[in-house]
């Protein structure tokens, strides 16, 4: 990077509501919400120069106060169900990014993944800069994919080839899904694309317990009983 480098800047969306799983970002593990848990491992960061935390709920925002970052009201129109994140994102880049400099590198920080740490964002950070990459999404290894099936009614048939159903796991192309911990691109790149883009993307590989992506009841129960070995919170 030159000497006035890219500015790398965290921007976490916390909405108010959820399907799944009701006020799913006030939900708390070791005494702090998800929406804390990511504004924390954000501060963390040694690459980390502004955080934004985005949210339709006053009550968020207040209790972001503490932590000296960046408060930004959402729109109702960006706080729907079907509101999507290419929607959030472009909006944050237009009205909160310099005009005549896109050159940013934004962090997405999603609050369902409480397990993501700040050594986690910054060792994916470093091997965007080192590999000279465009994007960097965190991922873990889906053991099961080739063993999957599709419901036909109250029929269950192989999703791919019958063999894989029976065949030893070690014996399978490993496959790499996003765990919806880290999404890392330049802003000058999603105002190209108007959308996240992650063809021919680096990737960072995290393991099954940092990975958990609480998006309903039972995920939140299994990351509280995770929490209390697990998840080491230091402010």
């Amino acid at each position: 990077m030159n000497k006035k480098r890219t500015q790398i800047i965290a921007l976490i969306p916390a909405k108010k509501n959820s399907q799944d799983l009701k006020n799913k970002n006030f939900k708390k593990l070791n005494n702090f919400s998800l929406f804390e848990l990511a504004i924390l491992a954000a501060k963390k960061s040694k690459f980390i120069d502004k955080i934004y935390l985005s949210s339709d709920s006053n009550e968020i925002l207040n209790r972001g106060k503490k932590y000296n970052i960046n408060l930004i009201k959402r729109k109702k129109s960006l706080s729907t169900n079907s509101a999507t994140a290419n929607s959030l994102i472009l909006d944050f880049i237009n009205h909160n990014l310099k005009n005549d400099n896109k050159n940013y590198l934004i962090v997405y920080l999603q609050p369902t993944s409480p397990f993501r740490s700040n050594s986690h964002i910054d060792q994916a950070i470093r091997k965007l800069i080192k590999k000279k990459l465009r994007s960097v999404l965190s991922v873990n290894e889906n053991k099961n994919f080739f063993k999957s099936f599709k419901k036909n009614k109250d029929v269950l048939n192989p999703f791919f080839n019958d063999k894989y159903v029976t065949n030893n796991r070690q014996n399978l192309k490993k496959i790499y899904s996003p765990n919806g911990a880290i999404y890392i691109f330049y802003a000058s790149d999603f105002i190209k694309n108007k959308k996240l883009s992650f063809i021919k993307s680096g990737y960072y590989l995290m393991n099954r317990i940092d990975s958990i992506d609480i998006d309903d009841k039972e995920d939140y129960e299994l990351a509280k009983f995770l929490s209390k070995k697990y998840l080491k919170i230091k402010k």
